[in-house]
């Protein structure tokens, strides 16, 4: 029973646990205080960027897949799954980067080619200014 008391000890005493135990809770409120409320305003600007442009804003879709990959990286390092610390300490991740060497690859490649075959989908206002263009070229010959 002694053993595993001074086991015990032993690594309450190691500075690297606690170091750790520090820098998991400043990233659990930092996510918590800071990237959960951008979060919800990213949210909220891009559906008002939907409804009244009819599409979504290219910027603000990278900067929230941006941020999905860079949440995804405190939640790996504060439930132990990766011993990398999240920006500050490494690279802020860019869009389509992996949260690490221990997510399991997704497969995106075969979604991606038919996104990119598949001709942009023609939008309301182009096809309203094409139409009244030409019921005006119409009226003008008549």
């Amino acid at each position: 029973m002694s053993e595993k008391f001074e086991d015990i000890v032993d690594n309450l005493r190691q500075p690297s646990a606690w170091i750790r135990v520090v820098f998991m809770l400043a990233f659990a409120v930092f996510l918590y205080l800071i990237i959960a409320p951008v979060i919800l305003v990213l949210i909220v600007v891009q559906a008002l960027f939907a409804v009244i442009t009819g599409a979504e804003n290219e910027n603000l879709r990278f900067l929230g897949s941006a941020l999905t990959v860079y949440v995804s990286q405190i939640l790996e390092f504060v439930t132990y799954n990766s011993e990398i610390k999240p920006f500050p300490f490494s690279d802020f991740p860019g869009a389509g980067e992996q949260a690490g060497a221990q997510a399991p690859a997704r497969n995106d490649g075969a979604d991606r080619e038919e996104q990119v075959k598949a001709p942009p989908a023609p939008r309301k206002k182009a096809a309203k200014k094409r139409a009244s263009k030409k019921t005006a070229k119409k009226t003008a010959s008549k």
